[in-house]
């Protein structure tokens, strides 16, 4: 960096202004402290960010995702994927699906076993209730009081009822709330909006704050690495408006770039496995073997049926379908506009054996397909669901491939590299196609599109999801948590990085394993905890 670089100074430096980073920026601001926040890429306000059917024009639209490639995986032919991530302040909260949910007790009492102490599902719990606004109020379960809007389903299918009451007919027990008392069944999701628009954690944190005098922000600002000197991180250097400038830090410098982005950083900064580091000229100045292991991801199949009756595609592709929804969401803030990701998820046993549940499904009265790089709405009338793993065992990896900041970082992650995991997503999908065939449901379908019904044994099966599975976009665990004294964690149970003062990472990839669920939401109950061992 430069020796005239552009000197700026806080009390705290937060790079990454993601789902994490403007939680722990407001919280900071409000305990009165001073903020730098850094965000690489763009501003959020856009109707494409806020109204929520515009996510399918955000994922794969450079403006808004880092669109990362992953490397061929060798466990599905040889694929290479797109890996979306939020280009714009909240982060992928701001891109992503909009569901809300926390997992399983039982996933956070196995970060507690996995060296997290602390981190018990009785422990976070009053992190997730600091954060939630719920619009169906308080209970034991939930909160009204916070700043993250959660909200009921805007919009109505009655292919939607169908399907609940086909899951239920065939022994699925009925939940009215995934975030209660229990995970297991089926319901209708609820997910993070507020008045109908997105309420992602840039709307509902960072922005009643925008102007306040505690807070720099700064987007379009591409951190290089964190400078540590004598085991201390001092301060954040970065390139905004094609200049090199720093950001000294008087406390902290919180790291909260996300799964992929904050291995990266650490390991531009010379904190990471030595050998990697040294082949890429970096010199090391902490010697972390697990900074980017453990990368973590739900794969998911999509089965799909075309229907006898209409279905949001038509509102999709027709021109005055889409314009008549159009006015009722100006209007009212209702309607296929408001639409999450899925409308009814599922938390089943793939095989009635088994202890628990498994396996997740997303559903939604909308036909699409996932290719390697996008998604393809159908035409037709159609249905879709997404059958996912939800405890994956394949394991990945983040690795650099130059020293130079602004090249996107390997990723290396066999999706279907446990065959444990081609078994749950095979016998998952069998379970859904014998719903789609029961009672309830067969009058309604002309025919099983995806993966069709020439799929039949375990041979065609497996080939079916090889060649077809996907990521479902909720990567962890690249800068573990876990004991101090466990050679493959990152940070510590407090979050800091072990060896190096005044450095913590705050985001999804301190996560030791992947919570049975969508997370969006445990990754900012993470950053509420981060900022209340800041200000404690």
């Amino acid at each position: 960096m430069n020796s005239s670089a552009e000197i700026l100074e806080a009390d705290y430096v937060i790079a990454g202004g993601g789902s994490a980073g403007c939680v722990l920026a407001r919280r900071l601001v409000d305990a009165g402290n001073t903020v730098i926040l850094l965000e690489a890429g763009g501003d959020d306000r856009s109707p494409a960010v806020y109204v929520p059917a515009g996510s399918a024009r955000l994922v794969g639209n450079p403006m808004y995702d880092w669109k990362y490639e992953t490397e061929p995986d060798p466990s599905r032919g040889g694929r290479i994927d797109s890996w979306p991530s939020g280009k714009v302040l909240g982060g992928s909260g701001s891109i992503n699906g909009m569901i809300y949910l926390r997992g399983n007790p039982a996933d956070y009492d196995r970060w507690v076993q996995q060296g997290a102490r602390g981190w018990s599902f009785a422990e976070v719990l009053p992190y997730f209730l600091r954060a939630e606004r719920n619009e169906n109020g308080a209970s034991k379960f939930h909160s009204d009081r916070g700043l993250l809007g959660v909200a009921n389903l805007r919009v109505k299918h009655p292919f939607n009822r169908l399907f609940v009451d086909a899951c239920v007919a065939t022994g699925i027990p009925r939940n009215e709330d995934f975030n209660g008392v229990a995970q297991e069944g089926v319901g209708y999701y609820q997910a993070t909006q507020w008045g109908g628009l997105r309420c992602s954690t840039a709307r509902s944190y960072l922005r009643p704050i925008f102007h306040h005098r505690n807070l720099t922000l700064m987007t379009r600002a591409f951190v290089s690495r964190i400078r540590v000197r004598a085991g201390v991180a001092e301060a954040v250097e970065f390139q905004h408006d094609g200049l090199g400038k720093v950001a000294l830090a008087r406390r902290e410098v919180l790291l909260a770039a996300g799964t992929v982005g904050s291995p990266k950083i650490l390991m531009l900064s010379g904190i990471g496995p030595s050998r990697e580091l040294e082949q890429h000229g970096i010199a090391c100045v902490n010697e972390l073997p697990g900074v980017g292991r453990n990368l973590q991801e739900h794969p998911g199949i999509m089965l799909s049926y075309d229907v006898n009756m209409r279905t949001m595609n038509v509102d999709a592709h027709s021109k005055w379908r889409f314009g008549l929804r159009a006015l009722q969401f100006a209007l009212l803030r209702q309607g296929p506009a408001t639409t999450p990701i899925s409308h009814v998820g599922v938390f089943f046993r793939t095989r009635p054996e088994l202890p628990a549940f498994d396996a997740q499904i997303h559903f939604q009265p909308l036909g699409y397909e996932v290719t390697p790089d996008k998604v393809i709405l159908a035409e037709a009338n159609r249905v879709s669901l997404a059958v996912n793993v939800s405890r994956p065992q394949a394991r990945g990896a983040i690795r650099l491939r130059s020293p130079n900041p602004q090249d996107a970082p390997i990723i290396d992650h066999p999706l279907l590299g446990a065959n444990a995991d081609v078994r749950t997503l095979i016998d998952g999908a069998r379970v859904m196609r014998a719903i789609f065939r029961s009672p309830q449901l067969r009058d309604y379908v002309q025919k099983e599109y995806l993966p069709g019904e020439a799929v039949t044994t375990d041979e065609q099966w497996e080939s079916y999801v090889r060649a077809g599975s996907f990521a479902m976009y909720h990567p962890v665990g690249t800068c573990r948590m876990g004991d101090v004294a466990d050679p493959d964690s990152v940070v510590d149970a407090e979050l800091r990085v072990k060896n190096i003062r005044r450095l913590r990472v705050i985001d999804a990839s301190v996560m030791p394993s992947l919570p049975s669920c969508n997370t969006n939401g445990p990754t900012i109950m993470i950053a509420e905890r981060g900022a209340e061992l800041l200000t404690r």
